[in-house]
């Protein structure tokens, strides 16, 4: 039995000693936050992986069923615990069309346009007096984007396949084509074994729809300790 203790601290402690490159940073908005802008219910995340110097960030609105475009995702803005100069080298996402279904019924995916070379505009930033790092089609920190003030990200339908409440907002045109649920963004020239700070989301068509995410719990350790548990109960077997 002191050996198998042995066996899965030390599985613990590896996890620690894991570089960034083989972890994933998860930050989220808190259940029930709203664009300040416009009191509109929003929920994003963010997931940061590093590997080496290049950082793959994915972006996502998970918020089902949005209404109005006071609920896209448009801009994420962050830190690094270590100074460097990153660039954006690939951003890709699968884009759609919205058309509405008459009157109060919401609005339709009318057309899949497949996965798309992005136009979010990227750079160094100072949001909230913090200096930073900004990714956005609805800029604030100096940056700018070709694809303003479309490519806003979309959440998830509703369960009938629609979204049910979408108003002129989002059926007008103005801002198609969107991306689809998520958006995946490749960051060369990222310090090795910096950390991910300061995560602040931006959502909705104007600049300063801003959300502060809390920091992520580490996924690392945890992850690697329950695959010890699911070995050791291998052992047993």
């Amino acid at each position: 039995m002191k050996s198998v203790t042995r066996w899965l601290v030390a599985a613990v402690f590896a996890a620690g000693a894991l570089p960034l490159a083989q972890a994933d940073q998860i930050f989220q908005t808190n259940p029930g936050a709203t664009n300040p802008l416009t009191g509109d219910l929003v929920s994003g995340m963010a997931d940061f992986n590093l590997n080496g110097s290049t950082l793959t960030l994915t972006l996502t609105n998970t918020l089902a069923g949005i209404q109005s475009a006071g609920q896209l995702l448009t801009d994420v803005f962050f830190t690094l615990s270590a100074p460097g100069t990153p660039t954006l080298t690939g951003q890709t996402a699968d884009l759609i069309t919205l058309a509405s279904l008459g009157g109060p019924k919401g609005a339709s995916i009318s057309s899949n346009l497949g996965s798309q070379t992005l136009n979010w505009g990227f750079g160094a930033a100072t949001v909230n007096t913090l200096n930073g790092f900004e990714l956005c089609v609805i800029c604030q920190g100096g940056i700018t984007s070709s694809a303003t003030p479309t490519e806003g990200i979309l959440g998830p339908v509703s369960t009938d396949g629609n979204y049910d409440n979408a108003n002129t907002s989002l059926t007008n045109g103005s801002h198609s084509p969107f991306i689809n649920d998520s958006a995946t963004f490749t960051l060369s020239n990222v310090p090795a074994g910096a950390t991910v700070t300061n995560v602040i989301f931006s959502f909705g068509t104007t600049p300063g729809g801003n959300v502060s995410a809390p920091e992520p719990t580490s996924l690392t350790i945890l992850g690697v300790a329950l695959l010890a548990i699911a070995g050791l109960r291998r052992k047993r077997a």
